[in-house]
């Protein structure tokens, strides 16, 4: 005959075993906590990181496509009815200097680089030290491959030119910062070293420190070439601060005009007559 026994735990070990059965839960809990806190931040990390990278081509691609939309539009275009008057070309040009770093960097020199014959740039390149042929100017790039190999070394060129022009206009007692938005006698910050923010909301008070003024009308030779006289005055007191006298001459292909010669005359007490020139009568 068979005998089955019954062996019932003590309370003690019961107890213990509850207790071991307690902490084993505990810990698988706290370890599927920890698994899900991991899988929240790194899901973080790569949201924000996603985030970030999405912004930054956002705003690369606006920054683009600005800049891109300011260089389409640099002067002198064959279907810009405005440079068909020499006016308009050299209004355009002062403008655009008035503020040389809006849109983007260097805007305006790039717009009084592209409004000048090729006598007139290497006049503008020498004057800073960058006497080498710029932007497709060489004989020899004749061929698409040629020109090929040229376009990234004139891409650096144009950059080291730009810098150069930019620097020299810009810097300290220097009779053509009006030019720049330096004001009439160098009373304002530069522009150049102004947040884009600043640039818009002091760009009216700047651009009226002097008014353009027209005497004459364009002086037409009928053989390609012309002269046109303009005039800075100040805004407020309409005092004479400086004759600008512009020779130009037309462009084959469209007929466009461009800037070729350039004489400037200083009335200003600070600068007066100017750099190499003789004194007017005042």
């Amino acid at each position: 005959r068979t005998v089955l026994c019954a062996v019932h735990p003590s309370d003690s070990e019961s107890q213990e075993s509850e207790q071991t059965h307690r902490r084993q839960r505990q810990q698988k809990q706290q370890q599927q906590q920890q698994q899900n806190r991991d899988v929240i931040v790194i899901d973080h990390e790569k949201l924000e990181e996603q985030l970030y990278q999405e912004r930054f081509k956002r705003r690369l691609q606006q920054s683009s496509k600005k800049q891109l939309e300011a260089l389409s539009n640099l002067p002198p275009h064959s279907d810009d009815p405005r440079f068909e008057d020499p006016k308009n070309v050299i209004t355009s040009v002062l403008e655009a200097l008035q503020t040389p770093h809006i849109p983007c960097p260097f805007f305006g020199y790039e717009v009084l680089y592209g409004c000048c014959t090729g006598g007139w740039k290497g006049v503008l390149r020498r004057s800073v030290g960058v006497d080498f042929v710029l932007l497709g100017e060489h004989e020899d790039d004749r061929t698409p491959e040629k020109r090929e190999e040229r376009d990234e070394d004139d891409e650096e060129e144009k950059e080291i030119f730009l810098r150069a022009l930019s620097a020299s206009m810009e810097r300290d007692n220097n009779q053509f910062g009006i030019l720049v938005g330096l004001g009439t006698d160098h009373d304002h910050e530069p522009l150049s070293s102004q947040t884009q923010n600043n640039q818009n909301d002091c760009k009216n008070d700047v651009a009226d420190t002097y008014a353009l003024e027209f005497p004459w009308d364009t002086l037409d030779y009928y053989d390609g070439t012309a002269w046109l006289e303009c005039r800075l005055r100040h805004a407020r007191t309409d005092q004479l601060l400086v004759v600008l006298g512009f020779s130009l001459q037309r462009r084959e292909e469209d007929g466009r005009w461009l800037i070729d010669k350039m004489d400037w005359q200083d009335f200003r007490e600070k600068y007066r007559p100017g750099i190499g020139r003789e004194e007017w009568e005042r």
